[in-house]
C-alpha cells in the first residue's frame, strides 16, 4: 500500500477534478492534524523496510462551494465512491467513516469541511546521503521497489510422478 503521494493528496486532487469548473484549486486547502505513527520495522525485501504507519485525521475545506449550481449530493457520492474504489484497507485499521459539514455562508455558496482518517505508509529505502538513519545506514521515505513475475512457466507431470 505503500505511496509516494499521501491518501490526504489523492484525496484531495480527486475532488478537486471532479469539482472543477465549481470550485477552483485556490478554493480547497487540506491538511492533517492529531496523527498517531503505528510502528512497524517490517522487513520489505531489496533493502527496503516500512518503519511506521501514519494515522491521521484529515480535513478538506472547501471555499465557496455553489450549492445551488452543483447538487452537494453528488459531493456527498463522490467521497465513498472515491474511498471505496481506492482499495485502502479502511476496515482493517479501524478508520472512521467521513463526517461532513456544511454551511450556507450566502445565497450561492456554502463552506464544506471534509474530516477523515487516513493511514499513510512511511517506507524506506537505501540512500547513502539520505536523512533517516536507521539500523546504522542512511535512508531515504520513498516507495520500496516490487518485482512482479512478468511470465511463468508451467510444467505437468504425469499423475503419480514426483
Amino acid at each position: 500500500m505503500s505511496q509516494t503521494v499521501s491518501q490526504l493528496q489523492q484525496v484531495t486532487a480527486f475532488l478537486l477534478a471532479s469539482l472543477t469548473p465549481y470550485v477552483k484549486a485556490n478554493n480547497i486547502d487540506a491538511w492533517q492534524e492529531r496523527g498517531t505513527l503505528i510502528l512497524s520495522s517490517e522487513d520489505l525485501g531489496q533493502g527496503g523496510y516500512q518503519v511506521a504507519k501514519w494515522k491521521h485525521n484529515a480535513v478538506i475545506a472547501i471555499e465557496q462551494f455553489p450549492h445551488r449550481k452543483f447538487n452537494a449530493y453528488n459531493l456527498l457520492a463522490m467521497l465513498p465512491a472515491f474511498l471505496i474504489d481506492s482499495g485502502w484497507p479502511r476496515d482493517e485499521y479501524g478508520l472512521a467513516d467521513p463526517e461532513l459539514d456544511i454551511d450556507v455562508v450566502s445565497k450561492d455558496h456554502a463552506m464544506v469541511l471534509i474530516e477523515l482518517e487516513l493511514i499513510d505508509d512511511i517506507d524506506l529505502i537505501p540512500d547513502a546521503n539520505g536523512p533517516v538513519l536507521f539500523n546504522g545506514e542512511r535512508f531515504r521515505v520513498s516507495l520500496v521497489p516490487v518485482d512482479y513475475a512478468e511470465s511463468v512457466d508451467l510444467q505437468t507431470r504425469p499423475e503419480g510422478a514426483l
